[in-house]
């Protein structure tokens, strides 16, 4: 599986994990549960982005791996960006097309919503401005300027049962919901293909319906004659066109509203919502710590080992002279990944990308201070022109020195550098 698509993933599964503790957590401590599911969504392309543009922090980078290969972007880059970067062309083929049909159908949707919403006749019920369909809703629509819309058979209801109908979609004009579940659409757009982040944008949605009723029976605590409502209609309501934020949804998520606001609070309830939010916390950390799927990397000329004792390397003018096997516990990370992308542009100059490609291997002697102090050719990718750019970019390499137990160390690292015009 390609990397990139592994790594979604694994973030998703960990959000997914910490999200639901989190959820539970503030459920407990009475604040909003929405926020944790916004989250998952935004880290896992959230951290992709960053490590991928090199906007992550330098200071914590991830290790690297033996044997790979570095692609540096040239003048004929796709313009495509980081998301498919590290991947193959059929896997960036299904990630963009997937993409492309989440927006058709949210496209769809709202082309629907406004033919079918032409036909409603807008109302004053209780004082409050509506659209009165034939039997759509109770929801709330539009994004920007979100209105309310009630179906006409809601009006049959008692008035007391209308009232909290009407301010549960009221609370969430109040709170911006379509804004947020068209913002947590759009991050689902980015990562269609992964069913963890549909997951989630499910949890979000009941989240966001469970807040509202939290906020619906603070100011009208009438659990009885709320709990009504919402049977009311579920049992005559047609499910809410994409992006609507609706009073009903599904029997799972009715089922979930209604235990939340008959939950009983106990002496340890607090306590309880504390140790949640507390491990929540602590599982989101460690999908920010999980592994960056592409990055530039390097081989060692000889694998770091932990050595029962630092290995003692030859003097320092001896040992920048030529390839030798170096030592060390914790590879080098390269920095200027930016610096070295533009010196692959100029290197590899349009007479080059015309005439031709290839791999060479270069090794580079990287210094305590992170330099590479000397490069040489390992392996020559058979043309000469290719063979000079290739140690003209490893000349330009900047690293997080290398370690042994410890110790800032210089060492010798093998890296392929590969010219393919795109």
């Amino acid at each position: 599986m390609i990397p990139a698509i592994e790594f979604l993933l694994a973030v998703s599964i960990v959000t997914a994990a910490a999200a639901m503790l989190l959820e539970t957590g503030l459920r407990h401590l009475g604040l909003p549960t929405r926020w944790p599911w916004l989250a998952a969504l935004a880290l896992g392309p959230g951290l992709l982005a960053a490590r991928l543009t090199g906007a992550g922090p330098v200071s914590a980078p991830a290790p690297l791996a033996l044997g790979s290969v570095i692609e540096l972007p040239g003048v004929g880059t796709s313009g495509v960006g980081p998301w498919v970067a590290g991947m193959d062309g059929v896997a960036a083929l299904v990630w963009l097309a997937s993409a492309m049909w989440v927006l058709a159908v949210v496209a769809r949707a709202h082309r629907g919503l406004t033919l079918e919403s032409a036909g409603w006749e807008r109302a004053r019920v209780m004082g409050r401005s509506v659209f009165l369909s034939t039997d759509r809703g109770p929801a709330v629509a539009g994004v920007w300027d979100p209105w309310i819309v009630l179906p006409r058979w809601v009006l049959a209801l008692p008035e007391r049962e209308l009232r909290l109908i009407l301010v549960h979609e009221e609370e969430h004009v109040l709170a911006k919901d379509t804004r947020l579940l068209g913002a947590a659409l759009g991050l689902v757009a980015l990562t269609a293909w992964n069913p963890v982040a549909w997951w989630h944008l499910r949890r979000l949605r009941a989240a966001v319906e469970v807040d509202c009723d939290r906020r619906v029976l603070t100011r009208e605590p009438d659990r009885a004659t709320y709990g009504a409502s919402l049977l009311s209609v579920a049992a005559r309501g047609v499910g809410p066109s994409l992006g609507l934020a609706a009073f009903t949804e599904g029997s799972c998520n009715l089922k979930r509203r209604i235990l939340a606001m008959t939950a009983k609070a106990t002496a340890w309830t607090a306590l309880g919502g504390g140790v949640l939010v507390a491990l929540g916390v602590v599982v989101g950390v460690q999908a920010c710590g999980i592994e960056s799927p592409v990055e530039p990397q390097t081989e060692a000329v000889q694998s770091p080992v932990e050595s029962p004792a630092p290995v003692p390397a030859p003097t320092d003018p001896e040992l920048r002279k030529a390839p030798v096997p170096t030592p060390h516990t914790k590879a080098p990370d390269l920095v200027n990944r930016a610096e070295v992308a533009a010196a692959m542009e100029t290197a590899y100059s349009a007479e080059l990308r015309a005439q031709m490609a290839g791999t060479a291997t270069v090794y580079i002697f990287i210094d305590e201070q992170g330099d590479a102090s000397n490069v040489v050719i390992q392996k020559s990718s058979g043309h000469p022109a290719l063979d000079e750019a290739a140690l003209t970019v490893a000349r330009v390499m900047r690293f997080i020195p290398a370690e042994n137990r410890g110790a800032v160390v210089p060492v010798w690292v093998s890296l392929p550098i590969t010219f393919q015009a795109r």
